[in-house]
């Protein structure tokens, strides 16, 4: 199916209001083989590069069954630019196969894989932390250590891959903006969504693809670029998100999401 560039805005609380229009692209489930080919990477990374970001994220599974694409892979990624970094967390794929060097061939082409760990990007307008956690399949991350660096009143952007721990932040009364992948939005959707027996993800049972409102958490599940299992979507296109961050202070009172085109 075609690739599909959705735009989405978010009122994120405690944005300065100097931020106010910051933009994210989100890159996802990238699934380098043997499915995704070297030309699906190369249109998702010019769309990304199109939509001139000021940042990049990518929320995990970059590889599939083996970790010996990544170098390809963080080869074909390393157009990716924006003026404040581009991030990535890891998937369960890629901890399957071997986190240590999928890690260290993105670290190798400027691409910034945050691990249970809070950055913070001082933009010149202000301060954005952003956090990105490891798979919830590897261990529950202990959040006080992975937001060390973060505190309550001030905005916060969370890249994890599996949606269903969206959960566990709004728990934790964590008022956030988490981007995650994972689910590949169902990848086969006949009937608008996938057959019971396809949503077998664990961790991303709850949590399909598009903007959802848990608790004080805003979460954002794209649909990725990728496959698994069989070469094929339908009804599920593949996806480059643009999100738009906006101020309270600036826009004033309204719903946590709002939809700027689809």
């Amino acid at each position: 199916m075609p690739l599909r560039v959705t735009r989405v805005a978010s009122f994120l609380p405690h944005l300065p209001p100097a931020l106010h229009g910051f933009r994210i692209v989100q890159l996802s489930d990238l699934h380098l083989e043997p499915f995704t080919k070297p030309r699906h990477i190369e249109q998702a990374v010019r769309e990304c590069r199109a939509l001139r970001p000021d940042a990049v994220v990518l929320t995990g599974d970059f590889v599939t069954h083996s970790a010996r694409p990544a170098g390809l892979l963080a080869e074909l990624l390393s157009p990716l630019e924006a003026p404040h970094g581009v991030f990535a967390c890891l998937g369960n794929h890629d901890f399957w196969c071997d986190a240590a060097a999928v890690e260290r061939t993105l670290s190798d082409r400027g691409i910034q894989v945050l691990r249970n760990e809070t950055r913070v990007l001082a933009t010149g307008r202000g301060e954005l932390p952003m956090a990105g956690f490891d798979s919830r399949y590897v261990a529950r991350p202990n959040l006080h250590s992975a937001l060390d660096g973060w505190q309550p009143g001030r905005p916060l952007v969370v890249l994890q891959h599996e949606p269903d721990v969206a959960d566990d932040l709004a728990d934790a009364g964590v008022a956030a903006l988490q981007l995650s992948g994972h689910t590949h939005g169902g990848q086969l959707r006949p009937f608008g969504r996938p057959p019971h027996a396809l949503r077998r993800a664990r961790w991303g049972k709850k949590y399909l693809a598009g903007r959802y409102d848990v608790g004080p958490v805003q979460l954002y599940v794209n649909r990725g670029i990728g496959c698994v299992g069989v070469p094929l979507r339908v009804f599920c296109p593949p996806e480059v998100t643009e999100i738009t961050l906006l101020s309270p202070e600036v826009a004033g009172a309204a719903p946590a999401w709002s939809r700027v085109v689809a």
